[in-house]
């Protein structure tokens, strides 16, 4: 099985470095274990060429049925884990930067519901936390509901309007609506490529006939609102973002386009849930943290 894992995460990371990195052994390690597995199957799992790693045919059947497999004992562990119900566990929660003010009391209900059941929280881009969902890293995660979701089982949990941020000068002061196409000369200060906003902006702009010029991103709304306040662009941030800055430093004006934040807790179809992460389900669900603005 440790051979099989770490096979999987070479070929996940594509590079011996990275993978030894992430499992904490050495690149001889490593390479130990895939000539033991190519000693095994009798095949060539894999070709290098310098740096770079590709799979052989016999690398990619081995590969397919080695996720299968270390999935498999994944969910052997966490059923076996679960005869103890609720009295120990972990549980490990995917939250948006911008999102963790919202919905830390939830955490905090949980915690004062459940002691003993450790919660590590994530932060990152939805895109990145969606993918680590289904790769069985991650438990539950918070995203953005932007497209339909077939891989996973979605609770809706919020709904906020984005607006558009801009400096408080007086071209903006009396404008009570924009549309996306009427800020096309204007830079953009947008998010990383794996929050999914950002990708939504990115659309928008495109199906109003350009794209935008990006200045900057970062995963940090505070950076990008300072990036505003300095009179060199506009951004785009949900109410609950726009309600923590000063309002005399920016206007906030609402998208003609009608664009909003519509956030989910979301989890695999296809892994087991154990009872711990049905009971953060069940504090998210009963949560009366449910905004229809």
């Amino acid at each position: 099985m440790k051979e099989l894992q770490y096979f999987v995460t070479l070929i996940r990371s594509n590079s011996f470095t990275k993978a030894s990195e992430q499992l904490y052994v050495t690149q001889p390690t490593i390479s130990k274990a895939l000539k033991s597995l190519e000693t095994t199957y009798g095949q060539a799992l894999i070709y290098r060429n310098g740096r770079d790693i590709s799979l052989t045919e016999a690398g990619e059947i081995v590969f397919e049925y080695a996720q299968s497999i270390l999935f498999q004992q994944q969910e052997l562990e966490v059923r076996l884990n679960d005869l103890q119900q609720l009295k120990s566990g972990k549980i490990t929660l995917g939250i948006p930067p911008m999102v963790g003010h919202l919905y830390a009391h939830l955490i905090q209900r949980f915690a004062l519901q459940y002691p003993d059941i450790e919660v590590s929280i994530v932060e990152s881009g939805s895109r990145k936390l969606e993918a680590a969902v289904l790769e069985g890293k991650i438990d539950i995660s918070i995203t953005m509901l932007y497209e339909p979701k077939p891989k996973f089982n979605t609770w809706a949990i919020g709904s906020y309007p984005i607006f558009a941020v801009l400096p408080k000068t007086e071209q903006w002061l009396n404008v009570k609506e924009l549309d996306i196409a009427e800020l096309r000369q204007f830079t953009f200060y947008l998010y990383s490529p794996e929050f999914i906003l950002s990708e939504a902006i990115t659309e928008m702009c495109l199906a109003h006939g350009f794209s935008p010029k990006i200045g900057v991103r970062s995963s940090q709304w505070d950076f990008l609102a300072a990036m505003v306040k300095s009179g060199l662009g506009v951004s785009f941030m949900p109410e609950p973002i726009c309600n923590k800055l000063n309002p005399n430093d920016y206007c906030f004006i609402p998208m003609k386009q009608h664009i909003r934040w519509e956030l989910a807790a979301i989890w695999s179809k296809e892994h087991y849930v154990s009872r711990a992460c049905q009971a953060m389900l069940d504090v998210i669900h009963s949560s009366e943290h449910k905004d229809t603005k």
